[in-house]
């Protein structure tokens, strides 16, 4: 499950597990063994179908790259990442400096481009 900021909680956007290399599986795997946590942090907010398999400590950042953004009601950012892949861990990176939910809204909004002048005619 992946994460973005919204104020100081952590809303998913996206699923990943499926299109990992054997490397990145291993390393996520290292990784969370070593912020897991008994009980899910106050500061997610997930729904209440999406169950992972651990919970860990918001300390594992990473670079999603996904074909589209589209509205979800599964997701409680409201958006989700489509196909999203793995592309590398950020540990250059803190959980304050990730994405935000208003960055997502503001990339859902532009991934289509401005509405063409015909389709806004009559």
């Amino acid at each position: 499950m992946v994460g973005v900021k919204k104020g100081d909680d952590f809303v998913t956007v996206t699923n990943i597990g499926t299109g990992l290399s054997d490397e990145q599986f291993r390393e996520l795997n290292k990784k969370s063994q070593k912020v897991k946590v008994k009980e899910k942090p106050k500061e997610y907010l997930v729904d209440r179908n999406q169950e992972p398999d651990i919970w860990v400590e918001p300390k594992i950042i990473v670079e999603i790259q996904a074909d589209n953004i589209t509205q979800s009601s599964i997701h409680t950012a409201g958006l989700a990442l489509r196909f999203p892949r793995l592309v590398r861990f950020r540990d250059d990176k803190s959980a304050e400096e990730i994405t935000t939910v208003r960055e997502v809204e503001n990339l859902f909004k532009m991934q289509f481009g401005p509405p063409s002048p015909k389709a806004t005619e009559g």
